[in-house]
């Protein structure tokens, strides 16, 4: 055991040089990267090694990539593979529902087009509002508040025009049973025969086909209850299941739209994360100087001038 420590004071005093005198503060010291410094050399300030610092990366470049293509700005600001496949899947998964969804409107609408092509047709729609009780309804009449558009042909056009309004019937049903006048088929057609009371007469199931007499109507009153009050509205099979198929086809149009919005919303949040990453990742750490010190004790009473082991650890 006198051995060892003789052996330990002789390295200390090497590795010492002048600190040892007749106080109490002398300690031969090692620090952390092993360099034995001289007490009149050290600075007044102690210098502080810190670890490489890495590249600074500047906010704009990962943000222009998320608003391009969510995910990207995390890839390039290194951050975990979930945020990345997060913002990505949200991407896809959102493209994706939102073309299913409007191929799928795209698909009822196109039958039920065909379905109101087979179903409504403008003679009917004129002789049963003009003719049948459904013309006791204040809202079932030839010239109402809303229009259909008639192309003319043959004599009438010539003599006025290709366009005229459906409220041109009211005096004119005649028309109908000439061959040259029929209805434009567009948007708005086929919105208002399923909106409006006024084109109700049209669906041809309004009463028993074989009921040339039209004495067993097929038409019913559905109540809708608009808040303040009770609306009565009129229909028949056929408009009924047409109605629906349209608020089908509207549903996936409007589940769409949200597809879209998830998008851009997950552009954009995508791009602020992105900056916040970067923002993080820039901010300055703070400053940390750990020193550990090991020495020797004096004491003069001691044997060999030993009187202990000294560790001390700053921060």
């Amino acid at each position: 055991m006198r051995c060892l420590l003789i052996i330990f004071a002789m390295t200390s005093y090497l590795g010492a040089n002048d600190l040892y005198n007749l106080d109490s503060r002398f300690q031969p010291v090692v620090t952390t990267n092993f360099v034995f410094l001289n007490q009149d050399s050290l600075p007044a300030t102690p210098k502080i090694i810190k670890e490489n610092d890495s590249l600074v990366v500047y906010p704009a470049r990962p943000m222009l990539y998320s608003l391009i293509l969510p995910g990207a700005g995390q890839w390039y600001n290194k951050s975990p593979a979930w945020k990345i496949g997060l913002f990505a899947g949200i991407e896809a998964a959102s493209i994706f529902s939102g073309l299913q969804w409007r191929k799928k409107a795209e698909d009822i609408r196109l039958k039920y087009e065909m379905f109101a092509d087979q179903n409504w047709d403008l003679e009917t729609w004129v002789f049963n509002t003009l003719n049948t009780p459904l013309g006791n309804y204040a809202d079932v009449h030839i010239n109402g508040t809303h229009k259909l558009i008639l192309v003319l042909s043959g004599s009438l056009a010539e003599q006025y025009g290709n366009y005229v309004p459906s409220d041109s019937l009211k005096d004119n049903a005649h028309w109908v049973y000439t061959g040259e006048v029929s209805v434009l088929r567009d948007r708005d057609f086929y919105e208002n025969i399923g909106k409006y009371d006024q084109f109700v007469g049209g669906w041809t199931d309004c009463y028993d086909p074989s009921d040339i007499q039209h004495t067993f109507p097929q038409w019913f009153e559905v109540k809708k209850d608009v808040g303040d009050s009770t609306e009565i509205i009129i229909s028949t099979p056929n408009k009924q299941d047409y109605v629906k198929k349209r608020a089908l086809s509207n549903d996936y149009l409007n589940m769409a739209k949200y597809a879209v919005s998830a998008v851009m919303f997950n552009h954009v949040i995508s791009a602020l994360e992105s900056v916040w990453s970067t923002q993080v990742r820039n901010r300055p750490k703070k400053e940390q100087n750990v020193q550990t010190k090991v020495g020797l004790l004096y004491d003069q009473h001691a044997n060999y001038g030993v009187g202990g082991i000294a560790v001390s650890l700053h921060w």
